[in-house]
């Protein structure tokens, strides 16, 4: 109970600052572009669809923060869910979804990424019932052992319909090929603008860290007579391509396909971004 207890306070202690101190901030910074991931989503979708594909086709995003990918995905006609930890989160995705076309509040539900399939039951979604799945920008590697990602890609597959995609976006790792590493971004809404740095730390092979990638968060957020920083920090889990083509050999998922950030297909390798395709065994 005492490291469940330590675990639940670095969650809140993480959601009370930075990305996750204010949805509107995380929603001003990462909307912009988003209509294009969704262009690649669908050109993989259509590149691998085993059949004909209904326009209100059912679209499942696990860790939707936001609802900005959803927001998009309704307004081109899709029946969207998803789901969050952070309720904060969800709330705001709530209030923008109702006025999209094809769009339930209901179904946006909290949940954790290993442990979500009894509230995707209570949301109303059923075995078998999703045409499409996906989670982006490295969402998936926030899952800190091969159980807890073996669970989730369980819980993902049984809610798929049989030919159904799980597309998954991830940053592969070439341990021999290591440094750190700087990205920024910034975004503006009317009178706030919003700009984040993230200094990447890369693992540390033979240490406890061998696996982990530290995240370094500073985001600066202006508004007219203020301007405010906010600080956060967090570990993402490390695969190279063996070991992320081993975790999904061994999951209840299989490879069908690897694609870049516009959607079209890539040779086996190391990439700095891919997206991954995953299809239901059968």
């Amino acid at each position: 109970m005492a490291a469940k207890r330590k675990i639940d306070d670095v969650r809140v202690a993480e959601a009370s600052q930075g990305l996750y101190a204010d949805p509107s901030i995380y929603d001003i910074l990462y909307t912009p572009g988003t209509a294009a991931e969704i262009d690649a989503l669908e050109r993989i979708e259509r590149a691998l669809a085993t059949g004909r594909l209904r326009e209100d086709r059912l679209w499942f995003e696990p860790a939707c923060g936001t609802g900005r990918c959803l927001r998009v995905a309704a307004k081109r006609g899709r029946r969207v869910a998803g789901f969050d930890r952070e309720e904060p989160m969800l709330a705001y995705a709530r209030k923008r979804l109702p006025t999209c076309a094809g769009a339930s509040a209901r179904r946006l539900f909290q949940a954790d990424l290993a442990d979500f399939a009894d509230a995707a039951g209570q949301a109303g979604l059923k075995p078998g019932s999703l045409d499409f799945a996906f989670m982006t920008v490295n969402s998936l590697r926030h899952l800190m052992s091969d159980r807890d990602m073996k669970a989730h890609f369980a819980q993902v597959a049984d809610l798929l319909r049989p030919g159904a995609l799980y597309v998954v976006g991830i940053s592969l790792t070439d341990y021999d090929w290591l440094w750190p590493d700087e990205d920024t971004w910034s975004g503006t809404r009317g009178a706030c603008r919003v700009s984040q740095v993230i200094n990447w730390l890369p693992p540390e092979p033979g240490t406890p860290r061998g696996r982990l990638e530290r995240a370094l968060s500073h985001l600066t957020v202006t508004r007219p007579g203020s301007t405010v920083d906010l600080d956060d920090a967090y570990d993402l889990r490390c695969y190279d391509e063996k070991q992320w083509r081993k975790l999904v050999e061994a999951s209840a998922l299989e490879h069908a396909g690897s694609f870049n950030a516009l959607g079209k297909p890539l040779p086996p390798g190391t990439w700095p971004y891919q997206l991954e395709a995953l299809r239901r065994r059968s």
